[in-house]
């Protein structure tokens, strides 16, 4: 499998010099967002897709632009909601215009019909486009089982985040529910009580038994991608040293995925 990684994870740098870190740390891949909010960090999609393939990387997954506090608007009446919609679809257009695998999305607030047709429209955008949307397990595990229980869509996949799992809901399983529509991975670790997007030396996941349960899905995903933001200082990680110490964790589950597979 590649192994992939966010474009920005957490050092203060230029969009082209952490690209350069990244290719030479033996990354194949890239994660980003194209969020107007972050491009003071990262520059716009378009400059960061070009920063991207001028190092020879390849564009994984596109994350949803939001707003946290905005998402429960999408499941409600309103113009709020609607631009929800339509912010997505841009997304997802996006995707398709740049060629990246899918578009991982977060889902908040309170299941309704008038959201379920919002989706729905999304899910029929992605289809044309050929683009699957990716929904990510946060800290909403509700909304999330009401949506696959209830929305039936060849275009609705799954990406799970194992960080969020060992803080919001450790005791649900969303790889034994879930895993046949598995498309993505967010891999980052933490202490079990914040979402720290750190490194396994820093954290409390099991990750001999995310690899055995990761081995039975592993056949839908393309690659490993790491989802981490070392902004917390610690321990004073450099940004090679960081780079470093993810490639060998995304080789050493890659190998446990195998070996389990065997």
């Amino acid at each position: 499998m590649e192994k992939g990684i966010s474009l920005y994870f957490g050092y203060n740098m230029s969009s082209e010099k952490r690209a350069e870190l990244i290719k030479k740390y033996g990354f194949d891949s890239v994660i980003t967002s194209g969020d107007k909010r972050f491009r003071k960090q990262n520059g716009s999609l378009r400059k960061q897709v070009k920063i991207i393939r001028e190092r020879g990387l390849k564009l994984s997954t596109l994350h949803m632009s939001y707003i946290q506090s905005d998402l429960h608007y999408f499941w409600e009446e309103g113009k709020k909601g609607e631009k929800l919609k339509k912010d997505l679809i841009k997304d997802v257009k996006n995707a398709k215009k740049y060629g990246f695998r899918c578009v991982v999305v977060h889902l908040f607030g309170e299941y309704s019909q008038v959201g379920k047709q919002r989706l729905l429209a999304v899910l029929n955008v992605c289809q044309k486009c050929n683009i699957p949307l990716a929904i990510e397990n946060i800290d909403d595990q509700k909304l999330f089982v009401k949506v696959f229980e209830e929305i039936k869509h060849p275009y609705m996949k799954f990406c799970y985040d194992s960080g969020h799992n060992n803080v919001f809901d450790k005791d649900f399983d969303y790889l034994e529910k879930y895993g046949d529509k598995l498309i993505a991975v967010h891999l980052h670790d933490n202490n079990g009580e914040e979402d720290y997007h750190t490194l396994n030396k820093f954290g409390s996941i099991n990750w001999d038994l995310l690899g055995k349960k990761l081995a039975k899905y592993a056949k839908n995903l393309k690659s490993l991608d790491y989802e981490i933001f070392m902004k917390f200082g610690l321990d004073g990680t450099s940004p090679e040293e960081c780079l470093s110490q993810v490639k060998e964790q995304a080789d050493r589950l890659e190998e446990m995925i195998e070996n389990f597979k065997g």
